[in-house]
């Protein structure tokens, strides 16, 4: 089209950029030289950039606190243009898209501090009895009254010792692993094989999905183009992944095959019973300490290309190949459009292991809920036999191949992950999800996804009622037959979106969030 000379006048920003390459672009956007900067929320505070007129921001950030930050960067210095635009796949884009009113009026979150939270109490305990030696007495006066039982914990594990006269007291330097940002603090710096130039930094378990050995990784040179370079090696012994030129121009990339273990280690509060709005039905929650395992075990080799697709965005065949002339699902016309296509599968001889530990809710259902869920369930399934002359259709394939109370819990998880930021000043990447069978039990975990935790799974289980509420309201936005990307499925699932329904999840979650008025 004869605008490729506009290549060096767009930069893109991001987190894991070098020090010095993050200078540069700040300093070229202020000269003039670069005329748009894409940007994550690595921008969104503490850069003073008031030279620029226009803000487009694409998708809900997260809160209308980032909201309004974001908004408040263009027209500091002369009239600004701010532009806001829903994206169709996220529940909570389209709940403002519909309710606008409330993004543009509503409260803006309220920022909170647990100074009693014992994974960061502990931190600075431990680090207190190093920097200076306490005495028993001295524990709740200076960290507050749960610091007894944090003290208690952390001498069982050996990280903080008591000497004969009474006197708390500690070894090494804990103080590097403290890190209120909720990230890991190792980190693994991607270097150019021909130069030897770090071109990113980022931490070890992105690492693990992003570069590891034969990865595809995507990175923007000083003229603004993206090249495309494949990971020759990835050593967290020495903190780097080295990666060799592929080229500017390619259809391929790569997809991390992942797995998620949670092993619970302790009990950090009394169980909780919830009613829900059927006779005797329950919902238990209990908050534990655990060891969650991310194992990157493959990866997918994809390539793009054009060919037959549904462009309907609430169809699971969305943007995948397929043949014939109209949706085997939605039986929309099917449409010329980019689709990827799986090139091979490798499984690794040895897994890309990452290890932390955080709080996690386990949530279990009683035999009076999984008896109404399989009722619930029968008459979903007998109403899409009668509609569909006696066949299943793909789309409802796992209300047959798995338990009512499994789709229930895990559709419930899904959405509730996405209306996190609905509830707490808190994204949806700060807390996951696992369903699983365990000694013949369904459980579902909701996990923070940080070292520490970030106190979202608390959240969740000190207001789960609320969370229910929230997440009903985003599902039953989405006008979708049976759930869709919007509302339900996550490109994330570690269990491949199985088994999930959206009807199911909205049932249980009426059931939580109405027993309140009942009770």
């Amino acid at each position: 089209m004869g605008l490729g000379y506009l290549t060096s006048k767009v930069a893109v920003f991001y987190s894991s950029l070098t020090g010095d390459r993050r200078s540069e672009i700040i300093q070229k956007l202020q000269g003039g030289q670069i005329k748009v900067i894409i940007s994550t929320s690595s921008l969104e505070a503490g850069i003073d950039l008031p030279e620029l007129d226009c803000c487009l921001i694409r998708g809900f950030p997260g809160s209308l606190m980032s909201f309004w930050q974001r908004v408040g960067r263009a027209g500091r210095k002369q009239h600004g243009l701010v532009i806001y635009l829903p994206l169709g796949q996220n529940p909570i884009d389209v709940y403002y898209a519909r309710h606008n009113q409330q993004l543009l009026s509503g409260e803006v979150e309220s920022a909170a501090f647990n100074p009693d939270y014992p994974t960061i109490l502990g931190k600075h305990l431990e680090c207190g009895c190093i920097e200076s030696s306490l005495t028993l007495g001295e524990l709740n006066t200076r960290f507050g009254k749960t610091a007894d039982a944090v003290a208690d914990s952390l001498l069982q594990q050996n990280k903080i010792f008591l000497s004969g006269n009474g006197q708390l007291w500690g070894r090494g330097y804990p103080h590097k692993e403290i890190n209120i940002r909720s990230s890991t603090q190792r980190s693994i710096s991607l270097i150019n094989k021909h130069t030897g130039e770090i071109l990113e930094s980022m931490s070890l378990p992105l690492a693990h999905r992003e570069v590891f050995p034969e990865a595809i990784y995507m990175v923007q040179d000083e003229s603004g183009q993206l090249i495309a370079y494949r990971s020759e090696s990835l050593n967290s012994d020495k903190g780097e992944a080295v990666l060799t030129f592929l080229g500017k121009d390619t259809d391929l990339f790569t997809e991390a095959e992942s797995e998620l273990d949670i092993q619970p280690l302790s009990t950090l509060a009394e169980s909780k019973i919830i009613p829900t709005n059927i006779k005797d039905a329950r919902v238990s929650l209990t908050l534990v300490w655990g060891e969650i395992t991310n194992s990157v075990i493959g990866y997918r080799l994809m390539k793009r290309t054009y060919g037959m697709t549904c462009k309907n965005q609430r169809c699971a065949n969305y943007k995948k190949p397929l043949e014939g002339k109209s949706c085997s699902l939605c039986k929309q016309t099917l449409n010329a459009a980019e689709v990827t296509k799986l090139q091979k599968e490798i499984a690794f001889s040895e897994a890309y292991v990452t290890k932390y530990q955080a709080p996690c809710v386990l949530v279990e259902l009683n035999e009076p809920l999984q008896k109404a869920l399989q009722i619930t369930v029968n008459k979903y399934k007998q109403e899409i036999m009668t509609n569909n002359g006696g066949e299943i259709p793909e789309l409802y394939q796992s209300l047959w191949s798995s338990s009512a109370e499994m789709t229930a819990l895990h559709s419930i998880q899904h959405q509730i992950v996405k209306a996190v930021p609905m509830v707490v000043l808190s994204s949806s990447l700060d807390v996951d999800e696992l369903a699983i069978q365990k000694e013949s039990r369904n459980i579902g975990y909701f996990f923070d996804t940080c070292e520490g935790g970030n106190g979202a799974a608390e959240a969740i289980f000190s207001d789960l009622t609320k969370f229910a509420a929230a997440s009903y309201a985003l599902a039953a936005e989405c006008d979708c037959e049976a759930g869709c990307p919007r509302c339900l499925h996550s490109t994330a699932c570690p269990q491949h979106n199985e088994p999930l329904h959206k009807d199911v999840g909205l049932f249980l979650l009426d059931a939580i969030s109405s027993a309140k008025q009942n009770t």
